[in-house]
């Protein structure tokens, strides 16, 4: 119950957040008015079904907008948590484990506490996704790959970068499962025209496409006016810090920080964004190569993907990496069953120095800026990324083949 009153209050002292953002497009959209309008304060930039889901939000008064995501947050966490519950006891089974369960959940929370609340206090529809990529992870154990391609086909109408899954069940030939995610995304952007029409008879997809979806670019990070500035230190994407530390110091911007440690422009700095990514989708198609593998390692390959999400999505807020807590625990499981591992170790110590230790609550606000210009989630979602790898490309233990069996 304190606990509880304290999330309640927390809540609430960070204000509106971004729920007005998806209450306005969703409002507009039911009166067929336009809703990718650059000249907002803040713009909704996702693709059109993104705002079917706050379609309940117009039945209640505005001032009881965040009493309902509060709900819907609480609800998704407590949902969240209980399902990995049942994963980590499948995982770690019997009395015996106990106390190895307790030392994962420490771990465990101690990496993703940061992720989590800034996904609460945000009030973006992060929560959402975090919903259905962890749902995706836990069928994906199951082998419930049609299920995956299901809401990753949905994830993907939502904030398109979980369309990155669609090239890798190709790549593990699971050829229905993709096309399933293929008709699953498009039947999704489909349905904001099916059910409220534009008055200029236009498609919402298309609209969000010509507005900002043509902006983006693989070589540098997208400048859209009213939506996405290109020096931004809360987009901690790839290409976003790469272009922090290669451009000089401005300060003209908003949130100046000093942070250039090389001069690139144009070819230079395109060259070294796209090899950049070449790196991680490589890091990526090594880690999910294995098509027949253990449950949990199946849960890794998804983390693996959700890693490779953020890093390659031309714009990552700090609250987008609350779906972490996916590879998080795969890389912690593997820890606590071995802790002769030094290697996923050392890269589990750098996670929690990058992300907790560098929180603003800590460090205090100014510092806080300064380490987030550097780049500080990137890294160590690229850690992530490559501890994932290693877990993976190791031979699995004999008790998890024989669990994977039973």
């Amino acid at each position: 119950m304190a606990l509880l009153a304290a999330s309640l209050a927390y809540f609430y002292r960070k204000g509106d957040g971004e729920l007005p953002v998806y209450t306005t497009a969703i409002s507009r959209m039911v009166d067929g008015a336009e809703i990718y309008r650059t000249s907002d304060n803040k713009a909704f930039t996702y693709p059109p079904f993104a705002a079917i889901p706050f379609l309940p939000f117009l039945a209640l008064p505005p001032e009881l907008h965040n009493t309902l995501w509060y709900v819907v947050n609480l609800g998704v966490f407590f949902y969240v948590f209980r399902q990995l519950t049942g994963l980590v006891q499948r995982w770690l089974p019997g009395e015996q484990n106990l106390r190895l369960r307790r030392l994962f959940w420490a771990c465990l929370l101690l990496l993703v506490a940061r992720h989590i609340s800034s996904v609460f206090e945000s009030k973006a529809n992060d929560i959402i996704m975090l919903l259905l990529m962890f749902e995706a992870a836990r069928l994906a154990t199951l082998n419930r790959f049609s299920s995956v391609g299901i809401l990753a086909g949905i994830g993907a109408a939502f904030k398109a970068t979980p369309w990155l899954f669609f090239p890798i069940l190709i790549w593990q030939r699971r050829f229905i499962a993709a096309a399933i995610l293929f008709a699953a995304a498009m039947t999704a952007h489909l349905v904001p025209d099916i059910i409220f029409p534009r008055h200029d008879d236009n498609s919402w997809t298309f609209s969000w496409y010509t507005t900002f979806l043509s902006r983006v670019r693989v070589d540098t990070p997208v400048d859209a006016e009213g939506a996405w500035s290109a020096w931004n230190l809360l987009n901690q994407s790839l290409t976003a810090t790469l272009y922090r530390l290669s451009t000089p110091f401005d300060a003209t911007l908003v949130d100046p920080n000093n942070v250039n440690l090389w001069t690139l422009k144009d070819s230079g700095l395109s060259i070294l964004n796209i090899s950049a990514q070449l790196c991680v989708l490589l890091l990526l198609v090594l880690a999910t190569q294995h098509r027949e593998t253990t449950e949990l390692r199946r849960f890794g390959q998804a983390g693996a993907v959700l890693c490779a999400m953020l890093l390659l999505s031309p714009m990552s807020s700090k609250s987008h990496f609350g779906v972490l807590i996916v590879p998080f625990s795969f890389c912690v499981i593997e820890l606590v069953r071995d802790p002769r591992r030094l290697v996923i170790g050392i890269h589990l110590a750098l996670i929690f120095m990058l992300g907790t230790l560098t929180s603003k609550g800590i460090i205090g606000k100014e510092l806080g800026n300064i380490v987030l210009a550097y780049g500080s989630i990137t890294w160590l979602t690229l850690l992530t990324l490559t501890g994932s790898l290693y877990l993976l490309r190791r031979p699995p233990a004999p008790s998890e083949i024989q669990h994977s069996l039973q």
